[in-house]
């Protein structure tokens, strides 16, 4: 499988596009997994479906970025679908794309539609953005910001384990003590992406993109 790790929806981007181009064409599904919703975000059904409707604000975002590829563009509404359309809209599709949000929350909502299993088993590309590349972890670190009290671990798809990466990254105090947590208790490479790179696994080779780097080194030397 192939991973595209983004802190934004940058596909369009020159640099983003001139290497995604070669993996997503107009022969696509891609899928948009709306799961990663914070609960505070809509008081009911009925904004989330407004907020996701056809010609919204956001449906309009995704197809823009997504346009130069040609591809065909889906969504996983979690009210509106139920287990049978779940499944095949996963089944016909051959790009997972993950937003931003809430990657525990996005994480409950799939378990509780019992679909953790059923991506794991998923033979195409996936694409996450913040929220949605964090859960491509085997164990994600949050921390503090707006939305988290304090540093915390979520449980991810595990699609990746062997590196770990800081979405939005900006050299924030908060970023950096939380990266070191995270090293001190298990030394691995781990890499920034700042809200212009992007990270891009293939089968155990890494590719960076934009202003994506690494940052510590597995063996202890930090990069600068």
């Amino acid at each position: 499988m192939q991973h595209l790790l983004l802190s934004k929806t940058i596909v369009k981007s020159k640099y983003i596009h001139e290497f995604l181009k070669h993996y997503i064409s107009s022969k696509d599904t891609i899928l948009v997994v709306l799961y990663s919703f914070f609960n505070k975000w809509f008081k009911n059904k009925e904004m989330y479906q407004d907020y996701y409707k056809e010609n919204s604000h956001y449906d309009n975002k995704i197809k823009l970025q997504f346009s130069s590829y040609g591809a065909k563009i889906e969504y996983l509404n979690y009210y509106n679908d139920n287990e049978d359309t779940r499944k095949k809209k996963i089944n016909d599709a051959t790009v997972l794309f993950f937003p931003g949000g809430s990657p525990d929350q996005m994480m409950d909502r799939l378990k509780k539609h019992n679909l953790i299993e059923k991506i794991k088993k998923f033979k195409g590309i996936t694409i996450g953005s913040s929220a949605g590349a964090m859960i491509h972890l085997d164990k994600a670190h949050i921390y503090k910001d707006n939305d988290y009290k304090k540093f915390s671990y979520v449980k991810g798809l595990s699609f990746i384990k062997d590196f770990d990466f800081s979405v939005h990254y900006r050299r924030k105090i908060q970023q950096k003590k939380a990266i070191r947590k995270v090293w001190k208790e298990k030394p691995k490479d781990i890499y920034s992406i700042p809200d212009d790179g992007g990270l891009f696994y293939d089968q155990g080779e890494i590719h960076l993109l934009g202003s994506a780097k690494k940052i510590y080194d597995k063996n202890g030397i930090i990069k600068k």
